[in-house]
């Protein structure tokens, strides 16, 4: 009996000491990075505004975060970025590329309440972790993806019509066109936009002219006009929640670029091919 209480105890010695070194192996694991914005629904929003994309590499760097990325047709193009400044906390010393599942993380920022904080930090074992800080905290894990290493460069486009409108008059104008065709036409002039979609038994005709109240800038080089598909711009559209103004930048039978500015001259730019037969 003796034998066994004294191994008893031995084995008492050692669970403490085991505890206390798991404890200590935790608290020495140090965020490689932590972002924090003081308002999560600015990344829910940026977040909403990638649905485009299936998976993506996030570029984080000391400037900022940024992100370019094709659509799985390769039709589109997004191009993201937001300067450090935007961030109430931003503690990041290297350059680091995290592959996401968009729809994943479109997941988890579905569920930020309108008082929540938010906080991002990359742990040593490849896994983000998002924090949602409100009435209570969040801790949301997301395993990260190994997507390579393409980079995209950004296009170089001379549009000869650029347009900024009211965000949600470019909303308006894709749900009106969404229910009668599948394309939406756009002509500039020196006038104004007309933008027009039409079906075997229907069609839509709008027009904003260049002098009126929803539109900010209005630079029309030459005449331009261009088709482009319905499905993409109303998913292009669903930025308006992260920006009141939008630019359009187009030329006859070229690429569009539709792009936001976002808090802190950040932006989030879409590039959608045009269908070719006008």
């Amino acid at each position: 009996m003796s034998s066994v209480r004294k191994q008893d105890k031995e084995i008492e010695k050692q669970v403490p000491v085991v505890e206390q070194e798991t404890v200590e192996q935790e608290t020495d694991s140090k965020a490689l990075l932590r972002l924090v914005l003081a308002d999560a629904k600015v990344w829910k929003n940026i977040v909403e505004s990638l649905t485009l994309l299936d998976e993506a590499n996030f570029i984080v760097s000391e400037k900022g975060v940024e992100l370019r990325a094709m659509d799985p047709s390769r039709v589109a193009m997004v191009d993201f970025y937001l300067p450090a400044s935007a961030f109430e906390e931003y503690d990041c010393s290297g350059t680091y590329r995290l592959g996401v599942n968009i729809d994943e993380m479109h997941q988890i920022m579905a569920r930020v309440k309108s008082s929540d904080l938010l906080a991002v930090t990359l742990e040593q074992r490849g896994k983000l972790v998002l924090t949602f800080d409100g009435a209570f905290t969040r801790d949301f894990g997301l395993s990260l993806l190994d997507l390579g290493d393409e980079e995209y460069p950004a296009p170089t486009l001379d549009h000869k019509a650029n347009i900024k409108l009211t965000a949600d008059t470019f909303q308006q104008v894709v749900k009106d066109a969404e229910i009668i065709g599948s394309h939406l036409h756009l002509r500039a002039t020196e006038e104004g936009l007309t933008l027009r979609s039409s079906s075997e038994t229907k069609d839509i005709k709008s027009f904003i002219s260049r002098d009126s109240d929803v539109v900010a800038e209005f630079n029309v080089r030459e005449a331009s006009s261009a088709m482009y598909s319905l499905s993409y711009l109303k998913e292009m559209a669903r930025a308006i929640k992260a920006s009141k103004l939008v630019l359009l930048g187009f030329s006859t039978s070229m690429p569009i670029r539709v792009e936001f500015p976002i808090i802190a001259g950040g932006k989030i730019a879409y590039y959608l091919a045009p269908k070719m037969d006008l």
